[in-house]
């Protein structure tokens, strides 16, 4: 299956797709400087079509799946709270829909960050605040606003909220993930995948997602920490970024980078990040770094980590980002062991649908 991904950021959401879609990256759609490095970096033969308002739907290649995190600035709760609405960088959500309507793939995948349960929207059938509403307040939310879009559309979906923490990680960073099937496509339903999300699923890294508190696995790891999983994908064939994300703790002592604290040196986090180095299947990074004067600075490293991604995704210094970029890259990811997590939850609902039919 054929992959198109939009808003694509440093391409966490597209590497959970590829995951449990054995998908294809085909296209990516990402305008700023410093994530497109780390794309052109792992996907080197994949074009990059920049402004997604800027996107000729009928020229470009047609997919299987569309995904995206449209922005999620105007949705946040630590924003303006300005909703999807004309002029917000959030409303780009509506050049996600312009690509959908016209290439009509059988999935679209859709993420973004909790604020999408509560923060207002305008469509056409609510194009002012209030309309819906008797107290002066629009009742229609941007999670509404996706969800009624792509039925309009003629798709069917299903969306889950999970937290980061809810598959092992060290922090909760909840999300909001939609997967939404073309109702009109009856082929579509021997190209799904039924994976319960209690599963083990594999992550880019080819671990578990979930977090066992497994004194065995902590044993061998700690007597192979640089031990390198293997890669069963033919990624090879599709740019060649398999052999990148398999950079070890070699690698990272090249770049003058600590292995890891001590397990007593966490505190009160020793119990969360155990659980995330057992899903993760490597130790944790320290998570400072010094600074010329001798000071502490959080490490990218860590926060490199901290968002399930393989060592050097984004820090490898043949991509080339300051410290800034690294650490704004990390802001505005996806951490993909929870998008499969979800996407597997959804797949295995639709599924369970289509037997029930």
């Amino acid at each position: 299956m054929k992959l198109g991904e939009l808003f694509a950021g440093y391409g966490g959401l597209g590497l959970a797709v590829e995951e449990v879609f054995g998908a294809e990256l085909a296209w990516v759609s990402e305008w700023e400087p410093a994530p497109s490095k780390i794309l052109a970096h792992h996907w080197p033969n994949v074009p990059n079509y920049g402004d997604v308002t800027k996107i000729d739907w009928a020229n470009i290649e047609p997919v299987d799946i569309i995904s995206g995190g449209s922005p999620c600035q105007d949705l946040s709760l630590a924003g303006k709270r300005r909703g999807m609405q004309d002029g917000t960088r959030s409303n780009l959500w509506e050049s996600m829909r312009e690509g959908i309507a016209t290439i009509r793939p059988k999935y679209v995948v859709w993420e973004n960050v909790r604020g999408a349960l509560s923060a207002g929207a305008i469509s056409e059938m609510e194009q002012s605040e209030g309309r819906l509403g008797d107290d002066g307040s629009p009742n229609l939310r941007a999670i509404g606003r996706v969800l009624g879009d792509l039925s309009d559309l003629g798709y069917d979906a299903e969306w889950r909220g999970l937290r980061a923490a809810d598959v092992g990680a060290c922090h909760a960073r909840f999300r909001v993930f939609i997967l939404a099937s073309d109702r009109n496509d009856t082929g579509r339903g021997e190209q799904r995948r039924a994976i319960p999300v209690q599963q083990e699923h594999a992550t880019p890294q080819h671990s578990s997602s979930h977090a066992p508190d497994s004194s065995s696995n902590r044993r061998q790891w700690d007597q192979e920490p640089n031990s390198k999983p293997k890669v069963d994908r033919k990624a090879g064939e599709r740019g060649g970024h398999s052999a990148r994300r398999d950079l070890g703790g070699e690698r990272l002592e090249a770049w003058g980078h600590g292995r890891a604290m001590g397990e007593a040196a966490w505190g009160d986090y020793s119990d969360a990040i155990a659980r995330w180095e057992s899903a993760m299947g490597r130790r944790a990074p320290a998570p400072t770094e010094l600074t010329e004067k001798g000071g502490h600075r959080l490490s990218p490293y860590f926060t490199e980590w901290m968002m399930g991604l393989p060592a050097g995704w984004m820090t490898d210094p043949a991509i080339g980002l300051t410290r800034n970029d690294q650490l704004k890259a990390c802001g505005n990811g996806v951490v993909p062991q929870q998008a499969i997590a979800a996407l597997s939850d959804m797949l295995a609902a639709f599924n369970q649908e289509r037997k029930a039919a």
